[in-house]
């Protein structure tokens, strides 16, 4: 499969979104930072039409939702674990942290609770295969790709790579650029690192509402 890289539009081209609030069909499935009670996040979904793998059933979406604060115009704390990971024991840290991947049918209006905390503007994405530079540089240079949000392809790890199992799918990855480019005033929300999001294989034995995969942040 060919790596794309994420292209910001003002449209709606029923792929997905990065921000604005979260297409769930009740608000009882919104996650819960379980320390704070706050509200968490949502920051990228994607839909099945994005996501073109076979075990996310059709007119399902997945939707990234993190946990953070934001203090003196400077986020302060994510409760994403702020690790560069050198470890496998680390990864697993950063598996059971304060983010949630969430398989969910995709409800025709978002839900944007009053009292969400800070959400980052909406906007949409569409795909545009990486350019011939782009490709070289991919191909040449392990740690390339810094700037490019890319999906289906494979995640530009700036540490040492994780050695996933096969039950777990790379769906895109996500710059702080990226959400900056919508808000600045969302900068630094990962603290300069890059966000990947995978999914679980076994998706297509779930529910809506459960988790289907994890959300890694990784430092340069």
């Amino acid at each position: 499969m060919g790596i794309n890289q994420i292209v910001l539009s003002e449209q709606d081209h029923g792929l997905g979104q990065i921000g604005g609030g979260a297409r769930l069909t009740g608000l009882d499935l919104w996650p819960i930072d379980s320390g704070t009670g706050h509200l968490m996040l949502p920051v990228i979904m994607m839909t099945s039409e994005f996501l073109n793998v076979p075990f996310i059933p059709s007119g399902m979406a997945i939707t990234v939702f993190i946990s953070a604060e934001r203090n003196d115009e400077t986020y302060k704390r994510s409760s994403i674990r702020k690790l560069a990971v050198h470890q496998q024991s680390d990864m697993e840290k950063l598996r059971f942290g304060h983010s949630k991947v969430l398989l969910h049918t995709l409800a025709p209006m978002e839900l944007t609770p009053p009292d969400l905390f800070d959400p980052i503007p909406r906007t949409y994405f569409t795909l545009q295969p990486l350019t011939d530079d782009q490709m070289k540089e991919e191909l040449d240079d392990p740690e390339s790709g810094v700037s490019i949000s890319k999906v289906l392809g494979r995640p530009c790890w700036l540490q040492d790579p994780l050695y996933e199992s096969p039950r777990y799918y790379f769906l895109a990855q996500l710059t702080d650029a990226a959400i900056a480019q919508i808000s600045a005033h969302h900068e630094g929300l990962f603290g300069g690192g890059i966000g990947y999001v995978f999914a679980d294989n076994r998706a297509k034995k779930m529910t809506e509402g459960d988790e289907v995969g994890y959300f890694v942040l990784q430092f340069t």
